[in-house]
């Protein structure tokens, strides 16, 4: 163990359970010496000073074992952490700034059964320790679970240009690797400004000049008029969400989204985390729930696509209701 990540545990109680609950998300528990050591590596190379912050903040904050599962603050607090960020990034979770993504894409799976098939291999990795030993980074293991010919391209509307939003965009790994880029404008929307440069100069290696536009804002205040999206795009945002800001979040997107528009989204079932800011727990029932009953201006929305082999990837679509 370096002597940072020895500081570290040593310093702040509880931060060695937090970072087991974390990784075990994404490793078997027989792999945490490994995620530990890298872990440390990246430690050592935070600014002085910088680690002594981060443990007098996550103590004053509560953040160990685990943060409070209640107090939706402390989602942005953590992932605009560096101490998280380096916890993270022991999985691999953001790509290189500099790298062409289109190597590593999902194929276009000809069925969601394809695509289950695919999934379960990559699962199987995990759990053998392939995301520890850092063989298979995390970044590349999400740009295979995704298919947006399958659950986006079927449900939109053919038109001259169409907008589109990838809410709580992150790096852009939902809108840079989209099947088709044409006639399209996305609006790549987050909070964090580090993201949002990682995920332009990735546009930039992509080779997608134009196509995306990048926005910091927060997602429960959309600084777009009624009824512009034509599409949304979100992965892995509504689970990090608790009850009434989830309500507020789907009403924006309902009061910016057309009729007709159809969203696509991942979002973790039965996956209830705090120390990976999870903080619900849905059945796939109760998610649907969560959608259809908020109405804006006689919209509402839909599912349209599920299948029970790729539980956690779901498409809306807004519906007139009345």
């Amino acid at each position: 163990m370096s002597q940072a990540l020895h500081q570290a545990f040593a310093e702040l109680p509880g931060l060695e359970s937090f970072c087991t609950q974390l990784w075990e998300n994404f490793a078997p528990l027989f792999a945490m010496k490994k995620l530990q050591a890298r872990a440390g590596v990246l430690l050592e190379r935070l600014p002085p000073g910088q680690l002594a912050h981060e443990l007098s903040e996550w103590k004053r904050l509560a953040l160990v074992p685990s943060p409070d599962p209640h107090d939706q603050e402390l989602v942005g607090v953590l992932w605009q952490s560096p101490l998280f960020q380096v916890l993270m990034d022991a999985i691999g979770f953001f790509p290189p700034d500099d790298i062409d993504l289109r190597p590593y894409m999902a194929p276009l799976y000809a069925t969601v059964q394809e695509m289950a098939e695919a999934r379960q291999q990559l699962v199987l990795k995990c759990t053998r320790g392939a995301v520890a030993r850092g063989d298979l980074p995390y970044w590349q293991v999400v740009l295979k679970m995704q298919a947006p010919h399958l659950y986006l391209e079927p449900f939109l509307r053919p038109a001259e240009e169409l907008q589109g939003c990838d809410l709580a965009c992150g790096w852009g790994r939902i809108c840079l690797t989209l099947s088709d880029y044409r006639h399209r404008r996305i609006h790549a929307c987050d909070l964090a400004q580090s993201s949002l440069h990682s995920l332009e100069k990735l546009a930039v290696r992509r080779e997608l000049p134009g196509t995306i536009e990048t926005h910091r804002v927060d997602i429960l205040n959309l600084p777009f008029p009624d009824h512009f999206f034509d599409f949304y795009l979100a992965f892995d945002i509504f689970e990090h969400l608790v009850d009434d800001v989830l309500s507020r979040c789907i009403r924006e997107m309902l009061r910016c989204g057309k009729v007709g528009a159809p969203l696509y989204t991942e979002t973790p079932l039965l996956a209830y985390c705090p120390p990976l800011t999870h903080l619900q727990n849905w059945t796939k029932e109760e998610l649907c729930a969560a959608f259809e009953r908020e109405v804006v201006d006689g919209k509402s929305w839909r599912l349209k696509f599920w299948d029970p082999l790729i539980p956690d990837h779901l498409t809306f679509v807004i519906e007139q209701v009345h």
